[in-house]
């Protein structure tokens, strides 16, 4: 019998006879300076002896947040900012220090994702069940890690066994107010097993996750989608709940531009499957083999209603599978040698179905494969100097509905419904893209001197890409203690995104509203220069302060532009286009506060101040001012935990039409009648006064948003949508082993259908289960 199979044994022996262990605790994120961390140069190295700022959050700080997902856990670091999806968008996005989803790069245990909807990576996709840490890197990190990192990086690292026998359980129910959940209660379940030995160890997780979604529209009946009474059937009430007989009779007769509400849902029913495995095995004592594979499936459900009540039954099938092996081998002393292969697959099927008609019924397949194939050479100078070299090449693959046709793309670039146009009706065509980038880089790891501490880390690469061709990006990143409590570090660095498939082959018609969407095969990538200079300060044992000054300058962002000319079929064309230049800039605060050891807190403050430099105004859903506040309650004797976690956004910049000194009115939606006249009205006036400028100064005044040249559309915004976020939970454990929780997400209640569309109040309670087992050398 070997050591694993009797470690098992005598874990079943151990647990029949209730002499489990608990697992020990992590240390808080303030604490974590012994902790491994790898996001910053891509080698292993200690949080404390880091040259590059890197933000860690632990698994404990996971658990006291309530976290279900990464969505609940960035959204508590100072210059991250989470948001729900905008239109296009999934789930939930992330901003980092002003900039947009598109502009961050996140990985799984250092491995891309895939499977972007208009830029961005749905957060909510990877659940808390197998998390161990998560790192940011925040600042253009291209040099070490290519497109998509302008903003920075978001490194998910995922659970490993560490004892040689482990398991663990979660079980998680919860609902709101019945008005938006409805009479129906979320699960979230999910347990984990692992094994370690002297060469291999293991740790499997699955989970499982179920929820009916919610509502935040005005519908007349109560309750998500299931169970309601459909907005066409007959006995659907005009009305919301709780309407008076008056109100009704005034709405029905004296309002005319009322609305009866629609059937519809703000966030759809969903059924989630997780499965990981992380292994290692110990080949000899200078290698070491990693894999590591990830599956899920998501089933979603909702409801889609617009004017005049037309409403269409949405759904989604999502698969995503991440597999990697990873070699770390030790050539000599002084030379490591590093080699990675991965791959991920991201393939959604899309159904919209238009209720009691075929007409506008759609039917779309994504699927985005990457493959990646890394190495490395590390080479040890001396103690305080190693020297990284690095080859990687990226295979990407996208088969989409919204890209354009192969046959419009290749020569004779005609399609056969351009010859018949009923070829294919009703179908949704495909096109496929392809492309491969190919990189080399090298970084330098030098501690200049111990005393005082000096550390510089400068790296460059080359990328190129198939598409759109090659680019060099440095880095610089220096790290000056003045004293040993005082620490220094500066990094500058040139980030870029190559223009996405999207971005180049997009291909949407939408003939209801009049309109085509295009992409632009000559599209340049988008460049950022960042510059981030921060200190840390270990006051006292109590308190710990640090800050952190960034500047993002952005050029050739990509968005729509409105082209002149109409296309065969009179279609109005949006087409991507180069125009915009950025810059985000501010601040990051926070101070950590420990009273005792049972009581600590953090308090942060976080301003951004954006621009477009186009039309001068502010990115639109971004607020100068955020504050981040958190206090723990941890009672050893008892075992009781108190948390409570605060997110408080000031105002928000978003746009409004001006016509032209001013925006339009912010009517309800009671008044949209009378809003759709003024603004008609006000179009009008517009187009007789200025109806004699120029058509190209006309044009050039309406990109740049000079109302007083242009009878275009120009905008001016609004600051609206202050609030905050508060999450408290409070957990208590028993039996040694085990721990009850309850917990309130968006305690206040805060959300807005317009600007704000998050989930509101969510009540839940749980339980916990953690077993280790320390293996007893007495054989059995």
């Amino acid at each position: 019998m070997n050591r694993l199979s009797r470690s098992v044994l005598t874990l079943l022996l151990v647990l029949s006879e209730n002499n489990l262990i608990g697992q020990g605790e992590e240390d808080s994120i303030r604490n974590n300076a012994n902790t491994i961390t790898v996001t910053g140069t891509r080698r292993k190295g200690f949080l404390k002896d880091s040259t590059i700022m890197t933000e860690v959050i632990g698994r404990k700080d996971i658990d006291a947040m309530g976290a279900k997902d990464i969505s609940e856990t960035l959204g508590n670091v100072p210059g991250i900012e989470v948001r729900p999806a905008q239109a296009g968008e999934r789930g939930s996005t992330v901003r980092l220090q002003g900039l947009s989803a598109q502009n961050v790069l996140i990985l799984v245990d250092g491995q891309r994702t895939t499977g972007r909807f208009s830029g961005a990576i749905d957060l909510t996709r990877f659940k808390a069940d197998d998390i161990e840490r998560i790192e940011i890197v925040k600042g253009a990190s291209s040099a070490l890690y290519g497109s998509d990192s302008i903003a920075g990086v978001i490194n998910i690292i995922t659970k490993e066994a560490k004892q040689p026998l482990y398991a663990e359980f979660r079980t998680l129910s919860g609902t709101g107010n019945q008005q938006y959940f409805g009479p129906y209660l979320d699960f979230r379940n999910y347990a984990t097993v692992g094994a370690k030995s002297d060469k291999l160890s293991t740790l499997f997780t699955v989970g499982w996750h179920k929820g009916e979604g919610y509502d935040l529209t005005p519908d007349a009946t109560s309750g998500p989608r299931v169970g309601r009474t459909a907005s066409l059937a007959p006995g659907y009430n005009l009305y919301p709940n709780d309407t008076s007989f008056l109100s009704s009779y005034l709405l029905a007769t004296r309002i005319p531009s009322y609305h009866p509400p629609l059937e519809s849902t703000t966030a759809g029913a969903f059924n989630d499957l997780n499965l990981s495995n992380k292994s290692t095995i110990q080949i000899n004592p200078n290698l070491l083999l990693t894999t590591t594979l990830y599956y899920r499936y998501l089933q979603q459900a909702a409801v889609d209603a617009v004017l005049p009540r037309t409403v269409f039954d949405r759904t989604n099938k999502t698969y995503d599978v991440m597999g990697a092996v990873n070699a770390d081998w030790n050539l000599t002393q002084k030379t490591n040698l590093n080699l990675n292969i991965n791959h991920s697959r991201f393939q959604d099927l899309y159904l919209n179905d238009q209720r009691k008609s075929d007409e506008l019924d759609t039917q779309q397949r994504t699927d985005n494969g990457i493959t990646e194939v890394r190495s490395r050479v590390d080479y040890k100078i001396n103690t305080n100097h190693v020297t990284s070299f690095g080859v990687e090449n990226l295979q990407d693959h996208l088969s989409s509905a919204r890209v354009s046709q192969d046959c419009k793309r290749n020569f004779p670039y005609i399609c056969p419904e351009d010859l018949n146009p009923d070829f294919g009706k009703g179908q949704s065509i495909n096109g496929n893209v392809y492309r491969f980038r190919n990189a080399v880089f090298i970084q330098d790891e030098w501690r200049v001197s111990d005393s005082p501490r000096i550390q510089i880390v400068p790296g460059i690469r080359y990328d190129h890409d198939s598409i759109y061709g090659g680019e060099w990006l440095p880095k610089l990143a220096v790290r000056y203690d003045l004293t040993e409590k005082i620490r220094v570090r500066l990094a500058n660095g040139l980030g870029f995104r190559a223009p996405s498939f999207q971005d180049l082959y997009f291909n949407f018609l939408n003939p209801g509203v009049g309109y085509r969407v295009t992409g632009n095969p000559n599209l340049k990538p988008e460049l950022s220069r960042s510059y981030n200079a921060g200190w840390e300060w270990d006051i006292s044992k109590h308190f710990w302060l640090t800050q952190n000054f960034f500047h993002n300058n952005v050029d050739n962002l990509i968005g729509f532009r409105t082209n002149p000319d109409r296309d065969n079929s009179g279609l109005l064309v949006y087409q991507t286009s180069n125009y915009k230049k950025a810059t985000t800039s501010g601040f990051e605060s926070s101070l950590q506060i420990r009273v005792n050891e049972m009581i600590s807190s953090g308090i942060g403050y976080t301003f951004t101040d954006t621009k477009d430099e186009t039309t001068g105004l502010p990115l639109e859903g971004r607020g100068p001012n955020r504050w981040n506040l958190n206090i723990r309650i941890d009672e050893k004797q008892s075992g009781v935990s108190l948390s409570v976690f605060a997110v408080v956004f000031g105002k928000q910049a978003y746009y409004c039409v001006k016509n032209p000194i001013w925006c339009n009115p912010d009517l309800s939606e009671n008044f949209q009648t009378l809003e759709t006249a003024i603004n008609a009205e006000s179009q009008r006036i517009i187009q007789n006064t200025l109806a004699n400028i120029p058509g190209p100064i006309s044009d050039y005044c309406a990109q740049t948003n000079q109302s007083h040249c242009t009878t275009g559309q120009t905008f001016g915004y609004r600051m609206v949508n202050p609030h905050t976020n508060l999450n408290v939970r409070l957990a208590q454990k028993f039996f040694t082993n085990f721990q009850w929780f309850v917990g309130i997400d968006n305690a206040l209640d805060a959300w807005d259908t317009t600007y704000n569309p998050q989930k509101p109040k969510f009540i839940y309670f749980g339980l916990d289960g953690k077993f280790s087992f320390q293996e007893n050398e007495k054989k059995i």
